[in-house]
C-alpha cells in the first residue's frame, strides 16, 4: 500500500516568517475540518476496533486533516504532535520576542531530515534545532530521555536549543532543562 501522503506543498513550511506560520495555522485547521477523523463502530468485537483504529482500507484510503492514506492512530499521532509544534513556536516567540523577524522551518509528521529537529528556527544566519511532542504524563520521562540522548552526543551535541512539549504531560512530573517550553492550548485554534 501506499506511503501517507501529506496534503501540503513542504515549501508551505520551509525557512517561513512569522506571519506565514500564522497563515498556514489557519490552513491547517481548516484540514482538519475539512477532513476530520472517521465514527468510530459503535459496537464490534475488540479485533474489529483494532482494524478501525490502526489498519489502512487499502480500497478506501482515508483522508485525515493534512494527511492521506493514514490510519486513525497514526493521525491522532502525527496531528496532536504537529499542533504543539505550530502552537509551540507561536508561544515561543510570544515568549521571546527577538524571534519575531526569525524564518522557520516545520517539519511535521512525515516530514524528516536527517541531522535537524522537528523545527529550525534560522535567525542571524544561525540555525537554532528543536524537538517537539505531545505525549501522555505517563511517558513524559521516557520520551524526555529519549529526546535528550538523541542530541546530546555526536556532531549533535549542544544543537538542541528548544524542547517543546504539551503541557498536560507535566501532570506527575516536572523537568528541570530550560530548553522545554510546555506548550499550553496546542489544540486550540
Amino acid at each position: 500500500m501506499k506511503k501517507v501522503i501529506y496534503l501540503f506543498d513542504n515549501s508551505e513550511i520551509v525557512n517561513i516568517d512569522y506571519e506565514t506560520l500564522l497563515n498556514f495555522k489557519k490552513r491547517y485547521f481548516n484540514l482538519l475540518e475539512e477532513n476530520p477523523f472517521t465514527q468510530p463502530p459503535s459496537e464490534g468485537t475488540y479485533f474489529e476496533m483494532i482494524r478501525y483504529l490502526k489498519r489502512k482500507d487499502i480500497n478506501n484510503p482515508q483522508k485525515i486533516g493534512p494527511y492521506q492514506n493514514i490510519t486513525i492512530f497514526e493521525a491522532a499521532n502525527r496531528i496532536a504532535s504537529d499542533l504543539v509544534i505550530i502552537n509551540g513556536i507561536i508561544q515561543l516567540v510570544a515568549k521571546h520576542p527577538e524571534l519575531i523577524g526569525a524564518r522557520f522551518t516545520l517539519r511535521l509528521g512525515i516530514l524528516h531530515e536527517k541531522g535537524r529537529g522537528d523545527f529550525t528556527i534560522h535567525l542571524d544566519n544561525n540555525d537554532l534545532e528543536g524537538e517537539a511532542f505531545n505525549v501522555a504524563p505517563s511517558f513524559l520521562k521516557v520520551k524526555f530521555r529519549n529526546t535528550i540522548s538523541k542530541w546530546d552526543k555526536g556532531e549533535n551535541l549542544g544543537k538542541l536549543m528548544y524542547i517543546l512539549v504539551n503541557d498536560e504531560a507535566f501532570q506527575f512530573d516536572e523537568l528541570q532543562d530550560k530548553r522545554i517550553l510546555r506548550v499550553k492550548n496546542w489544540e486550540l485554534k
